[in-house]
């Protein structure tokens, strides 16, 4: 199954358990965002690595009582990579205008070929479930981590452009 169809999938799941909800634990919270960006800013700020604020919404929420099942596991972890993937967006955006053509090109392509290995690299990791219910969370999970450390990649490439 497809990388793309194995996320749809347990999002669509996980929105329609949790649509009744008030609150639907796969949409980040402003709180969340903030958190990140914290421990973003605290990392650059004190020398330390942005690969250790990967799963500071998801491990905290998908360790909470009830959250044992793959709906809501993977809305744990949907959760936070989303807030990612903005990040990512976000840079992408601002190096794409802060770049020449020839980078931007580059960059453009790099990008391309990073969405390309991200997915493999999720459709194998989910392909240890051998299609049980486990490979959405296992590929929402891996799609959180890959965005996270393409985020942290792009944001490293942004202080280039501060020089």
């Amino acid at each position: 199954m497809k990388l793309t169809a194995l996320i749809a999938a347990g999002l669509l799941v996980g929105s329609v358990a949790t649509a009744a909800a008030e609150d639907n634990p796969a949409v980040p919270t402003k709180a969340d965002r903030a958190a990140i960006a914290k421990c973003v800013k605290d990392t650059t700020e004190y020398g330390g690595t942005m690969e250790k604020c990967i799963g500071i919404i998801a491990d905290p929420c998908l360790a909470e009582p009830g959250t044992d099942n793959d709906v809501l596991m993977t809305a744990c972890l949907d959760r936070e990579a989303t807030i990612w993937d903005d990040r990512l967006n976000d840079h992408y955006r601002a190096l794409m205008a802060g770049l020449d053509d020839e980078r931007k090109g580059k960059l453009k392509a790099q990008q391309k070929q990073w969405i390309n290995l991200r997915d493999q690299t999720c459709e194998m990791e989910a392909s240890f479930w051998d299609g049980g219910t486990g490979a959405s969370t296992a590929a929402t999970r891996c799609f959180m981590r890959e965005t996270a450390s393409r985020a942290i990649t792009l944001n490293g490439f942004l202080g280039y452009l501060d020089q």
